[in-house]
């Protein structure tokens, strides 16, 4: 198996050229119309509100994908590539461009963060780094552009969840999520908020790239510098 992949950004005209399933899923679009009151009654940010309804009116009417419209409406979306086959996915943008997220019990997210949707491998390629390599791409990006934290609803998988149910969602689990840096922000029994603060890690990734950096010049300066052992 190929381990060398690359980590594009995916523009709406290189979508019909993917072949992925995950492209043409439409999990975040809303399953149901809410009104303005009701979107109010749930602590809208006013602003993210006209947005959000924008969005659901520009995708109802598109005669493209999800995925299209999210791109266009300035959604980020990452593919890894094996070649020049698409191997896996990270599906990004503010709270407003995901309708769905108003019906969890954690919603809303915080309006200046970048909302984290979707991180999707291939099976057969799944455990060789590909998810680690998007999310260190899709960081360094917002790094870049001064964004300070990244927030994603995890899933857990209990009684109240099939198994199908938790395995065909694009939610990610928990676990990862916990693996790579994010804390819980707000609880809940399946579906938490969790949070990455990238100020923290942006520091903390300097701090070791500082150690590594001094180890390897003690270590140079040891090698350059044989220890002299003394006569009697």
């Amino acid at each position: 198996m190929n381990l060398n992949f690359t980590i594009k950004n995916l523009s709406p005209g290189q979508l019909d050229s993917i072949k992925l399933k995950c492209l043409g899923c439409n999990y975040w679009c809303a399953s149901r119309r809410t009104d303005i009151l009701d979107d109010i009654s749930r602590n809208f940010n006013m602003w993210g509100m006209i947005k959000s309804k924008f969005f659901e009116f520009r995708n109802s009417v598109s005669r493209k994908n999800f995925i299209y419209s999210f791109i266009v409406s300035g959604g980020i979306v990452k593919a890894a590539f094996s070649g020049k086959k698409c191997i896996g996915i990270l599906m990004a943008g503010k709270y407003y461009l995901f309708p769905r997220l108003k019906y969890f019990n954690i919603f809303p997210p915080d309006n200046e963060s970048i909302f984290l949707g979707c991180l999707y491998v291939e099976p057969e390629y799944r455990n060789l780094g590909v998810g680690k390599k998007l999310m260190i791409s899709f960081e360094k990006d917002l790094i870049q552009n001064k964004i300070k934290s990244i927030e994603s609803v995890g899933k857990r998988l209990n009684d109240d969840m099939e198994l199908e149910e938790y395995v065909n969602s694009p939610i990610i689990p928990v676990k990862y999520l916990v693996k790579n840096g994010f804390y819980i922000k707000k609880n809940d029994a399946l579906f938490p908020l969790l949070r990455l603060d990238l100020s923290a890690l942006s520091i903390n990734r300097e701090f070791l790239k500082g150690r590594l950096a001094f180890k390897n010049l003690v270590l140079e300066r040891t090698v350059k510098s044989p220890v002299s052992i003394k006569k009697n």
